[in-house]
């Protein structure tokens, strides 16, 4: 990850918060691992929060990121072969946790849980390394704060007010005191506020990994 990059300093495009929850789904992956052998109620309470927000990240970037990204990139055929990278990527991921999903609802499925995970791990793992490596710079260059900002605004709606009292919790949960500043600067006052006073202890009481940040 780049120092630009981390900062957030790019001319338009602040990638704080991709970055938060990148971290954030991968430390889930680390919990659900761990969950799926000794707990697996805490491992379906986690499953439907990381699915929740996996699929509102990638839904926007679908819709709101790549084809905005394939207009600007057109006539650079290997950063367009990027892009058909990232939604097929989005698409392996899908049926993975598809997998996992059905699985679950299923009489006995849990003992199916550890090979499933291992390829929802991979699948994610790959990919949000692949997307920071290459997507991310090329996002940072190219689009326009109106862009940036319109990919911001449709995960947001997509979550919600009501949905941010669990969303903010969870992108945060077990994140160092210095980077959860950095994340919570980004809200207004009002809601850091009601973050630190209502939203993450009512999370922290009902978190299925009972973690509270540091």
């Amino acid at each position: 990850m780049s120092a630009r990059a981390q900062s957030g300093t790019a001319s338009g495009v602040d990638l704080t918060m991709m970055y938060a929850i990148h971290r954030a789904l991968r430390r889930d992956l680390r919990l659900l691992t761990a969950a799926q052998h000794d707990d697996i109620a805490a491992f379906r309470d986690g499953w439907q929060l990381f699915e929740r927000y996996l699929t509102i990240h990638h839904v926007a970037e679908d819709h709101s990121l790549w084809p905005v990204l394939r207009n600007r990139l057109a006539g650079r055929p290997e950063a367009l072969a990027m892009l058909e990278a990232m939604e097929a990527e989005h698409a392996l991921l899908d049926r993975a946790a598809e997998k996992v999903d059905a699985a679950l609802a299923e009489k006995g499925g849990e003992r199916a849980l550890p090979d499933l995970m291992r390829e929802v791990a991979a699948c994610l793992s790959d990919h949000l390394d692949h997307e920071e490596a290459q997507a991310l710079p090329l996002l940072e260059s190219e689009l326009t704060a109106a862009e940036w900002n319109g990919f911001v605004a449709e995960q947001r709606s997509q979550v919600g007010l009501k949905g941010a009292a669990t969303f903010f919790p969870w992108l945060l949960d077990g994140v160092p005191e210095a980077d959860r500043r950095d994340v919570l600067a980004r809200l207004p006052p009002p809601l850091r506020l009601v973050y630190r006073a209502v939203w993450r202890p009512r999370y922290e009481r009902h978190s299925p990994w009972q973690q509270p940040a540091a």
